[in-house]
């Protein structure tokens, strides 16, 4: 789901299977689709990432940029979260890794980091890294793009929220409604509602299972909150902005208000293996998603916001995507190593007590 800079902490090893399932608590699944045909090209680089819209989109916008600088072109190996995690360990373990660029959600790509197994980057490879904004720079990895949990609402039917708080509010009583693969983000909001913070969710459980008996409704997928919107049923909800974007495209008369708590940010990396067989070709691509007329082009077509100081959006599209530098310096940073400690009892207690009252 979602996470912003990263929080300092000792490292922790983790086995296997703990490990291809904990980062899932605070990011995205993906889609697969088959991998697009390389370019012709003297240089090329393999690309483990999603499929869909956003292989293409590199394909479209980013492969241009790099065929121009350096004739590196990109080969992309699209699958889902785990089935790439699962490839990128077992690729570790050979002299020469198959994969060259790997893409994935922050929480994800701090935990293959801890584990051996990126290679550092600095601004030597990847000039653009001196553009990034301070909150997303990591040391092995480029922040692509990135969005935040924001309150969205009817702005129709409801009165505009200021703070995870008010969802509280007897005035918002049901007509609430939180999509269930959201469920850690909103377990964290109910947290900071309530006195909580990144490193202790415990205040969380019971105002939320108060605000579910009050009537808030479960909704099985980000698609159904739409829905439920588009019907009448729910006015408010908690949702990453870039998807909400893509709903008031459509004609939904929504809004977004985000938390004065601080809002929850998602970051989209990208960054290359330790033992990547290209890795020149990997740093030229790298370098070119952060090429400011790229992240444009993805603000544009995905409502996913540009992680670099110097890429201009129109003021339409900044006002309702975007976040101020205050926004920025709010969000809740994500402590990684808490968030693999409670990953399992969050689900749990989602699962067999939220969804059961």
């Amino acid at each position: 789901m979602v996470s912003t800079e990263e929080e300092r902490m000792h490292k922790f090893e983790m086995k296997r299977r703990t490990f291809l399932k904990s980062a899932a608590t605070l990011s995205a699944g993906a889609t697969i689709s088959g991998a697009l045909p390389a370019w012709a090209s003297t240089k090329e680089a393999v690309m483990a990432t999603w499929g869909g819209d956003y292989s293409r989109l590199l394909g479209e916008i980013v492969q241009p940029i790099s065929m121009k600088k350096d004739d590196v072109s990109v080969v992309f190996d699209t699958g889902s979260t785990s089935a790439r995690k699962t490839k990128v360990i077992a690729q570790s373990k050979r002299p020469t890794n198959a994969l060259d660029v790997v893409s994935f959600a922050n929480s994800d790509m701090h935990l293959l980091s801890e584990n051996g197994y990126l290679a550092q980057l600095t601004e030597k490879e990847i000039p653009e890294l001196k553009n990034v904004y301070p909150q997303f720079a990591t040391s092995y990895s480029i922040p692509h793009i990135y969005s935040a949990l924001v309150i969205v609402y009817n702005k129709d039917k409801v009165k505009a929220p200021k703070s995870y708080k008010d969802l509280w509010n007897r005035e918002y009583e049901g007509k609430i409604g939180l999509a269930n693969a959201l469920y850690a983000q909103a377990i964290v909001a109910s947290a900071l509602a309530h006195g909580g913070s990144n490193e202790n969710f415990e205040p969380g459980y019971k105002p939320l299972l108060e605000l579910k008996k009050a009537g808030a409704k479960i909704l099985p997928s980000n698609e159904a909150v739409a829905n439920a919107f588009k019907s009448g049923d729910i006015g408010v909800t908690l949702m990453w902005r870039a998807r909400a974007y893509q709903w008031k495209k459509l004609g939904l008369p929504l809004a977004f208000a985000v938390p004065s708590e601080g809002a929850l940010p998602v970051i989209f990396e990208a960054a290359m293996t330790r033992n990547a067989g290209h890795p020149e070709a990997a740093t030229v691509f790298l370098n070119a998603m952060l090429n400011p007329e790229a992240q444009a082009g993805f603000a544009e077509k995905m409502g996913y916001i540009p992680t670099v100081r110097n890429a201009k959006l129109p003021g339409d599209l900044m006002e309702t995507i975007g976040f101020s530098d205050t926004d920025r310096e709010n969000f809740v940073k994500t402590n990684y190593a808490y968030v693999a400690e409670q990953g399992r009892k969050m689900l749990e207690w989602w699962s067999q007590t939220f969804k059961a009252a």
